[in-house]
């Protein structure tokens, strides 16, 4: 397989985690856990991708004895771990979620505005990522890194308030513990596409 073709492949396998994401807000907002099993079917196509363009890659990598294409192969390599490891914690989301729907766990108007606004400004760190994957300009990358940040802002303050309203007793300790874990994730996925546009 030509590292063009790996590239495209790599493209297809960042938009599955863009798909995976979307289904996740769609069942956060519905409450529906069928949804979440569509959710995870895109997370099994992420880890095919993820073997099969990793096995490719290593094999590939024998035969190349130029430094630059070994730079770029490692880099790619890279890429593929990365955006596997973007489905395993939006994998740990949908966990959250299932458990908030099996225990009718209910957020706030507020966690749920302050979740949905966090989890929104990470998807829009994917969805440049994704375009930066096809090739798009060198400015994208700043704007990925920099929304990076603005997510852990976000998570950093959202935290802060909700371990306010906490100890103020307006929500229980088990629906805080599930925003706690479903902002930090969306703060990890953030955190990935920031780190794999990095590597270019």
């Amino acid at each position: 397989m030509p590292v063009s073709e790996i590239r495209s492949r790599i493209v297809v396998m960042s938009s599955r985690v863009y798909e995976m994401l979307e289904l996740i807000q769609k069942a956060f907002m519905e409450n529906k856990s069928e949804v979440l099993s569509q959710a995870m079917k895109k997370e099994a196509e992420i880890n095919e991708f993820e073997k099969t363009l990793t096995a490719t890659i290593l094999e590939l990598s024998k035969s190349v004895k130029d430094m630059k294409d070994r730079k770029t192969l490692i880099a790619l390599e890279q890429v593929v771990e990365s955006l596997e490891r973007m489905g395993d914690e939006a994998a740990n989301i949908v966990e959250r979620i299932e458990i908030k729907v099996a225990e009718q766990l209910r957020f706030s108007e507020l966690g749920v505005v302050q979740f949905n606004e966090t989890f929104d400004t990470m998807k829009k760190s994917v969805e440049l990522m994704r375009e930066f994957l096809k090739g798009k300009d060198s400015g994208t990358k700043e704007r990925i890194i920099d929304n990076g940040f603005h997510v852990k802002e976000l998570v950093e303050r959202y935290r802060h308030e909700h371990a306010d309203r906490l100890l103020a007793g307006i929500c229980t300790p088990m629906a805080a513990n599930m925003f706690f874990d479903m902002i930090d994730f969306t703060g990890n996925l953030a955190r990935h596409a920031s780190n794999i546009v990095k590597l270019f």
